[in-house]
């Protein structure tokens, strides 16, 4: 397993790996560095934790990081055994009726910026999601109060779309 937290990336190895993916861990991860979409260095250090050693650098990042988890030391199969019927394997199968296919995208209805801006819940149009009352602006309507399209706006991180909305008075 690989965890890259920017300025160090760790392979973790479990005792079970298999001596081939042991060997190509940390070719893998090189690789993984060197064709990041964001021009990562490829000197970035890469630390080798084993099942059993991980040092608090390694854990820290797992906030319920369980200490004794391997300490009883039960493979695969012992545990699969001890949870009986309950791990095993399910089929699913799928209905193609009308009400499995999935539907479209969500069409709401327009209202004008002075309609939902700076609106207490129960000021807001019957049927208007107070948490949502951006998208029941038209595509142009939208454009003029954020200076974006809608598509661009739903690209953004959630942290920025709310921050934009509670500056906007749409939130």
């Amino acid at each position: 397993m690989l965890l890259d937290t920017w300025d160090q990336v760790f392979l973790w190895v479990g005792n079970d790996a298999k001596e081939e993916e042991r060997k190509e861990a940390v070719v893998t991860c090189q690789e993984y560095l060197r064709t990041h979409p964001v021009d990562r260095d490829p000197d970035t250090p890469i630390l080798i934790v084993k099942q059993g050693f991980e040092p608090p650098t390694f854990t820290g990042w797992f906030t319920a990081w369980d200490l004794t988890k391997w300490s009883e030391g039960k493979t695969y199969e012992q545990l699969k055994q001890e949870l009986g019927e309950v791990a095993s394997i399910a089929t699913v199968t799928t209905d193609e009726t009308e009400s499995s296919k999935p539907e479209g995208p969500q069409v709401f209805p327009s209202y004008p910026p002075e309609d939902l801006v700076n609106k207490q819940t129960d000021e807001l149009p019957e049927g208007v999601d107070p948490a949502n009352k951006e998208k029941y602006l038209s595509d142009s309507d939208f454009c003029d109060v954020f200076g974006i399209s809608k598509d661009e706006f739903v690209g953004l991180p959630n942290w920025k779309q709310l921050n934009m909305k509670k500056s906007k008075g749409l939130f």
